[in-house]
């Protein structure tokens, strides 16, 4: 009988947990295994159904070097629920070529490890014979200065990519420690944390939207400066944008390290040492007159465009997908101002967005997802109804993204339910008579507790049954 009992409970209790949220869930990805010493081997962790940026700690691999990390967020809306999937990938170069065998390895996200299986990567000399791995391939140096390079072996720096920038145009930040290759010196990070936390805070402008890729720990490479080699410790990154035409600032910042001195005696000593950068200003200046400058998108950008059906009768409905891609702040884009017609019925789009934030830029693209309804009979060019205004930093001018598809519509002319209130039967021609002091009743979070309640008392009458 109690077994009896049981199923039923469990067969009640099971479709109600499936209405619960997806849980968290983490990946690892592992990319191409056949590589040249230009190319890097890329791991990646994929998490879906988190909301937050994941913190995620890459191992080190034997023989290999890390280089740039890039994060990646696409959003999709599927039936009406929101899909979102975070990528973070981290590079790996070899500096010979050979074959490579890596043991399995974990990767940390959030403070849970995840486990990535062994592989065997193949790195392979391309015609130029060996390749330099003292720069990242694809990442520009922000290289530092001569008051850098002449405060000594070891000297801490706040690099920017851009001195001057337009407002709401990317640029990026780079904080690092370099140490000459032959400074004749035993040190190690004091503090690490707590003294990031007091620098960051520092850093990061009120005035400018932040995107940065999010990985907690030091990268460490090796690079040229002024004919003299050092170690590059970098310690934090981002991509700005500012938001005002208020000059973004740098204050000066101060990093302490632990020395280690070896005595005559033998003994070891410890000194803590301080080392500062210096105050770095980015000049932000208006963009050219415009009626909408205040509103306009600034980057460079490239529309792609897809539409289900180019003919269809008067009645019937397409999808037209208004993409924007390229570089700049993507999260921030908004829909093109659509005009309002008697040839279509226009409704609000659906939204997707893939964001990859990497340590020198940001890019991406976003879908506009539109619904249409033909209305007249006749030949329209989407050109018409769909056009998106920017500034592009590079060719200092605005541009506009128009659409190139035409739709042809046969049949005959309907009147159309538009939302300013034209025809027969608009969309709102009975909002008048509707009443505004009626209580909005949220029946998703009333079935939510419900579904909660049923939960509740299903495991208490399982407990109670096994305790009888």
């Amino acid at each position: 009988m109690k077994a009896y009992v049981l199923l039923v409970l469990i067969s009640g209790f099971c479709p109600l947990m499936a209405q619960q949220p997806a849980e968290k869930s983490a990946s690892v990805e592992i990319g191409e295994k056949e590589l040249t010493l230009n190319q890097p081997f890329i791991l990646s962790v994929v998490v879906r159904n988190s909301s937050s940026r994941p913190s995620v700690q890459f191992p080190e691999l034997p023989g290999l070097e890390k280089r740039s990390a890039s994060a990646t967020t696409t959003t999709n809306v599927v039936n009406g629920m929101t899909v979102l999937i975070q990528t973070i990938s981290q590079q790996y170069f070899a500096k010979q070529a050979g074959k490579y065998t890596l043991v399995p390895f974990e990767v940390t996200v959030d403070g849970t490890k995840i486990k990535g299986e062994g592989v065997t990567l193949t790195f392979n000399k391309t015609d130029s014979q060996e390749i330099s791995t003292e720069n990242t391939a694809g990442e520009p140096e922000i290289i530092s200065s001569t008051e850098d390079i002449a405060a000594g072996s070891i000297f801490l720096s706040v690099k920017v990519s851009k001195p001057i920038v337009y407002v709401r145009e990317g640029f990026s930040v780079r904080l690092a420690l370099y140490v000459a290759k032959n400074a004749p010196i035993e040190m190690e990070f004091y503090r690490l944390d707590a003294q990031l936390q007091s620098i960051l805070k520092k850093l990061r402008p009120a005035t400018c939207w932040e995107e940065n890729v999010g990985i907690e720990e030091i990268i460490q490479r090796e690079v040229n400066i002024g004919g003299k080699k050092f170690t590059e410790y970098q310690m934090y990154q981002a991509v700005f944008f500012p938001i005002t035409l208020q000059s973004v600032s740098f204050p000066a910042v101060k990093l302490d390290m632990l020395f280690w001195e070896t005595l005559a005696d033998g003994k070891r000593s410890k000194t803590v040492e301080t080392f500062s950068t210096r105050h770095v200003r980015v000049l932000v200046k208006p963009l050219p007159p415009h009626p909408q400058k205040d509103q306009i998108a600034v980057g460079e950008y490239r529309l792609r465009e897809n539409v289900t059906r180019e003919s269809v009768h008067s009645g019937e409905s397409l999808r037209y997908l208004f993409t924007i891609e390229g570089e700049g702040n993507i999260a921030t884009l908004t829909p093109p101002e659509v005009t309002n017609s008697k040839a279509f019925d226009f409704y609000p789009p659906d939204v997707s967005q893939t964001v990859q934030r990497s340590y020198e830029k940001v890019s991406g693209e976003k879908t506009f997802d539109y619904y249409l309804v033909a209305r007249q009979k006749g030949d329209f060019p989407l050109g018409k109804f769909f056009q998106w205004i920017y500034f592009d930093p590079i060719k200092t001018r605005y541009d506009t993204l128009r659409s190139a598809e035409t739709i042809e519509v046969a049949g005959e002319n309907l009147q159309a339910a538009s939302l300013t209130g034209e025809g027969k039967d608009p969309v709102y021609g009975n909002i008048v008579d509707m009443a505004t002091t009626d209580t909005y009743i949220d029946y998703q979070e009333i079935i939510r507790n419900l579904t909660n309640a049923v939960v509740l008392v299903l495991l208490g009458a399982m407990i109670w049954i096994f305790r009888k």
